[in-house]
C-alpha cells in the first residue's frame, strides 16, 4: 500500500488511540476551520469515514475524482482510501472515523451493511427526504452521546450506528435480496474483505492469486469464485483493480512522474505499465494526470 500520504488517526493527528474508543465524531465547519476550509489529501490505513453533511456546499477529491457535494448528504470512505475535502465556510455537518475492526464486529449479521466498508459511496438526499428525516436525529443523538458522556455511553452509540448503515445500506442494496444464502454470503464476504486487505499491503510486490489464497486457507479456484460471486470479477482482476487505483491515487495527488508511480507499484518497464494503466482506463497515464489536476 502506498505510504506517500500521511496516514492520520485522526485529521492531522498520529497518535489517537481507537483500541479503546472506536468512534471519534467531528464537526466538519470547526475542524476544517481549523485549516482554512481545507483537509489535504491523507489517509487511514484501518479507519473507515463516514461523513454527513446537512448545510452547504464544497468537493470531495477520491480516487482521482472530484465530487462536488451538494448537502444534504452523504460519503462513505473506505479505510486507506486517499480523500481530501475543499468546503465552503457556510458547510454543516459530522464526521465519523471509526474503526474498521469496530465495524466489521458491528455489522457481521449484515452482509449488505458490511459492502458499505468496502466501497466509496455519495447519496445525496434531495430525493428521499423521508430517509433523512428518519437518519438526522441518529446522528443527533450520536452527537449527544458523544459529547455527555453519560452511563452506557458505549452501548448507546453502537446501537445508534447500528441503525445509521442499516439505513445507508438499503440505499445501496434491494431490501430482502441477500437474505437467501446469508450465511455462505458473509463467509464469503468475510474472505473478500481479508483478501482485499493482503492486496492493499503487498500490491507493489505483483504475489500470484495462488500466494493470496494460501494466506487465506483456501485454493486458488475458490478464492476466484468468492470474488467473482463478491465482484463479478476474478481474483486477478481484483488485484490488478488495487493497482490501478493506486495509480489513479499517485499520479492525481502527487507531482510523481510516470515513470515514478510506474516504479513504485513494483512496474520496471515503464512502457509496460503505461500499456497496462490504458488497457483498464482507456487513456494514457499521461493523459489521465492531465485531467484530474482541476475538477470540471
Amino acid at each position: 500500500m502506498e505510504k506517500g500520504f500521511p496516514n492520520y488517526r485522526v485529521y492531522g493527528d498520529y497518535e489517537t488511540d481507537f483500541s479503546l474508543n472506536p468512534v471519534h465524531l467531528d464537526d466538519v465547519n470547526t475542524s476544517t476551520q481549523l485549516n482554512n476550509w481545507t483537509i489535504e489529501s491523507h489517509r487511514h490505513d484501518d479507519l473507515f469515514h463516514l461523513a454527513y453533511f446537512y448545510s452547504g456546499d464544497g468537493v470531495l477529491y477520491m480516487k482521482g475524482q472530484a465530487l462536488s457535494l451538494k448537502a444534504p448528504c452523504f460519503c462513505t470512505i473506505p479505510a486507506g482510501d486517499v480523500h481530501s475535502f475543499y468546503v465552503e465556510q457556510t458547510i454543516q455537518g459530522y464526521l465519523m472515523t471509526i474503526s474498521r475492526s469496530f465495524l466489521e464486529g458491528l455489522l457481521e449479521s449484515s452482509g449488505s451493511s458490511v459492502l458499505l466498508l468496502d466501497q466509496s459511496s455519495y447519496i445525496r438526499g434531495s430525493d428521499d427526504t423521508v430517509f433523512f428525516e428518519q437518519i438526522d436525529p441518529l446522528f443527533q443523538q450520536i452527537k449527544t452521546e458523544y459529547t455527555e458522556r453519560k452511563p452506557a455511553r458505549e452501548l448507546v452509540i453502537r446501537s445508534l450506528l447500528g441503525l445509521v448503515f442499516s439505513y445507508l445500506s438499503r440505499l445501496e442494496t434491494e431490501e430482502g435480496s441477500m437474505q437467501d444464502k446469508q450465511s455462505s454470503v458473509d463467509l464469503n464476504l468475510w474472505h473478500f474483505r481479508k483478501f482485499q486487505n493482503l492486496i492493499g499491503y503487498s500490491v507493489a510486490d505483483k504475489r500470484p492469486v495462488s500466494n493470496y489464497a494460501a494466506e487465506l486457507r483456501i485454493s486458488a479456484t475458490h478464492l476466484n469464485r468468492i470474488c467473482r460471486a463478491v465482484a463479478g470479477k476474478s481474483a486477478l482482476n481484483v488485484i490488478h483493480d488495487r493497482l490501478i487505483s493506486e495509480a489513479k491515487v499517485n499520479l492525481a495527488y502527487t507531482f510523481q512522474s510516470v515513470s515514478e508511480v510506474a516504479y513504485k507499484l513494483g512496474f520496471e518497464d515503464t512502457s509496460y505499465f503505461s500499456r497496462f494503466f490504458k488497457s483498464h482506463t482507456g487513456v494514457s497515464p499521461k493523459v489521465f494526470k492531465e485531467r484530474v489536476r482541476k475538477p470540471e
